[in-house]
């Protein structure tokens, strides 16, 4: 029987239905005392062992934590990577549109917490009308007052999930780690709050209603002009990139494949390619979607990016979508795709390829290498 089996936590729920039943009878009844004592001690604690596994059961059917048996136990075969549509070379290109170089207004690069390496900013998003909060991972050594700048890579987060639990992951002790190694530049992570109000899954798009979240141009209109404003960093394409995990890794597709004079590399751990709302909030259907389905666009307005992705091949909410954007890609677009054939829908999967991800970053984008 499959570890996802929907059969498999109901038999287990009429075991332990079964163990109740006889703990309340005083079964089996046996003579010695002692043996009773022993019996009913180890009859509870299979009772209470059977409800923990149930309720696990039901949970992992429903996020799919974990896919399998080998995968529960931590065994199955390895990885396998490949190379789709263009090189990669193409994300070096100029492309015509939002330019970060002319960004106006007063500059303020005072520091909220000085001294400390992660700052907390509350940030206006003035097309949601909301006040989001945006973390800020700063490199060893930043200083306001100097004029050196830094490449940027944009951390987005999962659903539901706020900004700090982007720092949770090995994403930025990866990266401090490589820089000691001179395998990686200096880099300032920009972790903004991506769903408002916090319980809403917006998937990171502009919805059309009135008051409806305008996710989209708070993250590619609003934030980048703001952290010119306020951070030290550089200003080219090829200097920007982002990074985002399942909710927050088709947020890092959406934005570097439909603004590419902003990003020119993404990295997608666990993300999918096409918006996934949740039962509370669609905000776009039929023909409102088309701008969002980055598989088509790969296939057929491919933009010169390029976008390093992880994904296993049992994990039903990111997997599908990805496969069919690796089938599509075109150049100039540019994608390499690391797959595992087991694993669920959680951090473990895909924490142990977060170094891999920053090498190839540096290795496609000379702004980030050590």
């Amino acid at each position: 029987m499959q570890l996802t089996d929907p059969a498999l936590p109901w038999l287990l729920a009429i075991l332990a239905a079964a163990v109740f039943v006889c703990l309340v009878l005083g079964l089996p009844r046996w003579h010695h005392r002692l043996a009773r004592g022993v019996s009913r001690a180890v009859a509870a604690l299979l009772m209470n062992s059977l409800v923990i596994m149930v309720g696990f059961l039901v949970l992992n059917n429903s996020y799919v934590f974990y896919s399998s048996w080998s995968d529960l136990f931590g065994t199955g075969p390895k990885d396998s990577s490949s190379q789709h549509g263009g090189t990669g070379t193409a994300a070096l290109r100029t492309v015509h549109g939002t330019d970060l170089k002319w960004v106006k207004g007063n500059r303020d690069f005072a520091l909220p917490d000085p001294g400390r390496s992660l700052q907390d900013y509350h940030v206006r998003d003035v097309a949601s009308d909301a006040t989001m909060q945006v973390l800020v991972q700063l490199p060893r050594g930043y200083d306001p007052a100097s004029t050196r700048r830094y490449p940027v890579i944009i951390g987005l987060h999962g659903f539901p999930s706020v900004p700090a639990s982007f720092t949770k992951i090995n994403f930025l002790r990866t990266a401090e780690s490589l820089t000691k190694q001179h395998q990686f530049a200096r880099t300032i992570f920009v972790i903004p709050q991506i769903n408002s109000p916090r319980q809403l899954d917006t998937e990171c798009v502009n919805g059309p209603a009135p008051g409806d979240p305008q996710t989209d141009t708070w993250l590619s209109k609003e934030l980048p002009p703001w952290i010119v404003r306020h951070l030290h960093v550089r200003t080219e394409r090829q200097d920007w990139a982002t990074l985002g995990y399942s909710f927050g890794g088709w947020c890092a597709a959406e934005l570097t494949m439909r603004h590419p004079s902003l990003f020119s590399a993404a990295i997608v751990f666990e993300g999918y390619f096409h918006p996934l709302f949740g039962r509370d909030y669609v905000p776009l259907t039929g023909a409102q979607l088309k701008p969002y389905d980055l598989v088509a666009m790969a296939g057929h307005q491919p933009p010169p990016v390029a976008i390093w992705l992880f994904a296993s091949q049992q994990d039903h909410l990111a997997y599908p979508t990805t496969h069919q954007f690796i089938e599509q890609a075109k150049a100039p677009l540019a994608v390499h795709a690391v797959i595992v054939p087991t694993g669920g829908h959680r951090t473990t999967i895909f924490e142990p390829y977060t170094a891999g991800s920053l090498l190839w970053l540096a290795k496609t984008l000379p702004a980030f290498r050590g």
